[in-house]
């Protein structure tokens, strides 16, 4: 693949992740302010703060998540105004085994609850702590695998960033060797 090939691809991947990133803060703001959409007959929309370690927790993914923000949008700018190579690289891969690895295992905790295999999934939690009812209905049970699956989206959307990134850093790299030896 040439050069400005790999240029449309890496720009076509920063401009699906920031997509995505923008649709899924969204989608966290409507329910925040009350939505229900995307829930079912859940009772639930936002979850309970029980701890410290929740609210840890959530500022740790509000921080990534704003960083990430920041990053793509400066990923945008022309190339000798962008953040470094090496932590748009990092971010990406990241965020791309973080996410994925969110979606899987919100699609695992509920196959294992719906199949009987464990009655509160990998997470230790019930239904009626998720949801607030204790029998969700099937709307509430696939809402929340198009949740799952829009994880999985994110990281690969993030995954495809990381390797359009990798294969544009090491484009020049083999043209130089290449033009070293003659």
């Amino acid at each position: 693949m040439n050069q400005g090939r790999r240029r449309q691809w890496s720009l076509r991947a920063r401009i699906g992740a920031l997509a995505w990133m923008v649709l899924f803060a969204g989608m966290h703001v409507y329910w925040e302010l009350g939505g229900t959409i995307g829930f079912g007959d859940a009772e639930k929309t936002t979850p309970e703060v029980g701890s410290m370690g929740t609210v840890a927790l959530t500022i740790a993914i509000l921080l990534a998540f704003s960083i990430g923000l920041g990053l793509i949008v400066l990923s945008m700018r022309p190339d000798q105004h962008r953040p470094p190579a090496w932590v748009m690289t990092a971010y990406s891969a990241i965020a791309s085994i973080m996410l994925c690895a969110r979606g899987m295992s919100g699609l695992i905790d509920t196959w294992l609850r719906e199949t009987g295999l464990a009655d509160r999934g990998i997470s230790g939690l019930t239904y009626q702590q998720i949801y607030g009812v204790a029998d969700p209905n099937t709307e509430t049970l696939w809402a929340s695998h198009l949740m799952d699956i829009n994880f999985i989206a994110g990281g690969i959307l993030f995954g495809l960033l990381f390797i359009t990134r990798d294969r544009a850093r090491a484009a020049p790299r083999e043209a130089r060797a290449t033009h070293s030896t003659h």
